[in-house]
C-alpha cells in the first residue's frame, strides 16, 4: 500500500487513507482529531472530512507524510479531488453514465476511469477551480462530482460488503493522464438540475462581486 500511494503521488494523485472497509477519512492515522464521533453531529462530519479534503488539495502532503500514513495500514486508500484541478466524474446510475459516454467515447478512452461498486469514477481536470456537488445529465440525476472539497475512494479498496474498486484494463492513471475539459457544462453535464440552474441564473444566485 505505501508503494502504491507514492506511486500515485509520483503521478499527481494525493492518497489519505480511509477506514477499514469503508468510505470515512481515517483521521486518527492522518494525526486529526475525529470531533464528529464526540458528537454524532453529520454536520460536524461532513465539515471535517470537506475541510480536510480542501486543504489537502490546497497544501499536499509531503511524500514522507504519506510513506508515514500508510505504512503498516490496513484500511482502504482515498484520493483528494480538487489538487491540480482534479474532478472526479463519480456515475452511481449506470443507466445514466452509459448514455452519457455514448457522446465522449474519445475522451473517456483517453482518461483514467475506474468501475465503482455502483457506477464507475471518470477521473478528469478542469481549466478553472471546481467544488464538489451533485452530478446530472439533462434531467437525471445520475451521482456526484468530486472536486474541491471532496475525495473518492481509490482501487483497491474493498467495502465490507466485498464490493471494490478497479481501474478498467489500460485506463489507471499509470497509463493514461486525466484529460483536461474547460468545465462541467462543457460535457453536458450539471451540478445542480436544469431548473435549479436557471432559476439562479434568472435570480443572479451563486456569483458574488470582488470587494
Amino acid at each position: 500500500m505505501v508503494d502504491y500511494a507514492l506511486k500515485l503521488l509520483a503521478c499527481g494523485f494525493v492518497c489519505v487513507p480511509l477506514s477499514p472497509g469503508g468510505r470515512h477519512l481515517d483521521l486518527s492515522t492522518m494525526g486529526f482529531s475525529p470531533l464528529h464521533l464526540q458528537t454524532r453531529e453529520k454536520k460536524l462530519k461532513e465539515l471535517c472530512f470537506t475541510s480536510i479534503a480542501f486543504q489537502l488539495s490546497q497544501n499536499p502532503p509531503s511524500a514522507e507524510t504519506v510513506k508515514k500514513w500508510f505504512t503498516g495500514f490496513d484500511g482502504n486508500i482515498g484520493i483528494i479531488c480538487g489538487y491540480q484541478n482534479l474532478m472526479v466524474l463519480d456515475f452511481d446510475k449506470p443507466a445514466v453514465y452509459q448514455a452519457w459516454q455514448k457522446k465522449h467515447r474519445a475522451l473517456i478512452a483517453a482518461t483514467p476511469v475506474a468501475k465503482s461498486p455502483r457506477g464507475f469514477h471518470v477521473y478528469l481536470k478542469t481549466a478553472i477551480p471546481t467544488v464538489s456537488s451533485s452530478l446530472h445529465f439533462g434531467f437525471r440525476r445520475a451521482g456526484h462530482v468530486k472536486a474541491l472539497g471532496g475525495y473518492v475512494l481509490s482501487s483497491p479498496s474493498r467495502l465490507k460488503d466485498g464490493s471494490t474498486y478497479q481501474w478498467l484494463p489500460a485506463q489507471s492513471p499509470f497509463d493514461v493522464t486525466p484529460q483536461t475539459v474547460e468545465s462541467l457544462q462543457s460535457l453536458s453535464l450539471l451540478p445542480v438540475s436544469p431548473l435549479k440552474a436557471f432559476h439562479d441564473r434568472v435570480l443572479g444566485k451563486g456569483q458574488f462581486e470582488p470587494d
